[in-house]
């Protein structure tokens, strides 16, 4: 095998950043007697002909003689390329530490609701872990044509589909949400970033990157809606308040003798006995007897005043036709022979008893 060059090179990416995800060394020809160096949370790549040759995934000083080209002699087909023209190749290095993405909806976001059909916006902020899933992929795509790549540049790749991506996450193909699950979105964000990281992870796959997780830390409304919500919460923990004066007591109870102890179980032992007369009196109400309310009659007789409580065609007194229903009173017309209302009969004058 040839090779270019007695020099001595050090194959290293020095400058290392956090958020860069690669760096490519200039130099395509490797001396004899260079050295690599591959430092924690990096990964090296040799690249020739569009092919990746091998990954060198732990850290440490590798003599290229000694410790490279022995094992390119392990893969089969990729020294074949070199012929007897030496050892040229392409080393790049890529970031292998957890590469987290803080991210953001850039405008609240319009959930349709039953209350509010035209929507309310919500919105909502998190951070995301980025991953390499195709090394191939990720040289042919970007480290192949770009002079360097970060997390930047991977935020503004994914934020234009992030809008439309977290409203399909909300709605989980429904046309609307009740305000109250709108509300409450906190307690389902792991299902809703699963749902967001399935799609994003699509939108990087062409560049051979994915996204392992997505964590939603917060969700914002307006201010109005926030205020409802709060409400919401104090409503529910008012209604109830037996449980929790029962939870107050209890925890008092676990450390006695000290003075919070005792103020504690006094409140609490105040706010039972108040409940207890509350539901006594509720009680009292739902036993105490109705007033006897005057009955109505269905229809009086015209003949013989007789007022019968059921609908008949017929006076079952007299014989007579019955006559239409008339309104009931708690005074017997003499003269009339009915019920009215009022010390004098409203039909004859007579005074009723």
């Amino acid at each position: 095998m040839a090779w270019f060059g007695q020099g001595k090179d050090t194959i290293e990416w020095e400058e290392f950043r956090d958020d860069v995800l690669f760096y490519k060394w200039p130099a395509k020809e490797i001396k004899r007697g260079s050295h690599l160096i591959v430092r924690p949370g990096q990964k090296a790549i040799f690249y020739s002909d569009g092919i990746v040759g091998a990954i060198f995934e732990n850290q440490g000083n590798f003599d290229i003689y000694t410790d490279i080209v022995p094992f390119f002699s392990t893969l089969k087909g990729w020294l074949s390329l070199r012929g007897d023209s030496g050892l040229r190749a392409e080393v790049y290095f890529v970031n292998a530490k957890e590469l987290t993405l803080p991210w953001g909806t850039r405008q609240r976001i319009m959930i349709p609701t039953p209350e509010v059909p035209s929507g309310i916006p919500v919105g909502c902020n998190g951070n995301l872990v980025i991953e390499f899933r195709d090394y191939q992929t990720f040289i042919n795509k970007v480290a192949g044509v770009k002079a360097t790549y970060s997390l930047e540049d991977v935020a503004d790749r994914i934020m234009g589909e992030l809008n439309p991506v977290v409203a399909e996450a909300i709605l989980d193909g429904q046309q609307q949400m009740g305000l109250n699950a709108l509300v409450g979105l906190q307690q389902n964000s792991r299902k809703l970033g699963k749902a967001i990281q399935e799609e994003l992870d699509k939108e990087l796959s062409d560049f051979g990157l994915g996204v392992a997780d997505v964590n939603i830390l917060a969700f914002n409304y307006p201010p109005e809606v926030q205020k409802m919500a709060e409400k919401v919460a104090a409503q529910s923990f008012v209604t109830d308040m037996g449980k929790y004066t029962s939870v107050s007591m209890a925890d008092s109870m676990s450390t006695p003798g000290s003075a919070g102890s005792a103020a504690a179980s006094g409140m609490g032992m105040a706010m039972g006995m108040q409940m207890a007369a509350q539901m006594m009196g509720q009680m009292g109400q739902m036993t105490q007897p109705q007033a006897a309310q005057p009955q109505q009659a269905a229809c009086v007789c015209a003949s013989c005043g007789y007022a019968s409580p059921t609908q008949v065609k017929f006076c079952p007194q007299c014989g007579k036709p019955m006559g239409q229903p008339q309104p009931a009173g708690d005074r017997f017309c003499p003269n009339c022979r009915k019920m009215v209302a009022g010390k004098f009969c409203p039909d004859c004058g007579t005074p009723t008893v």
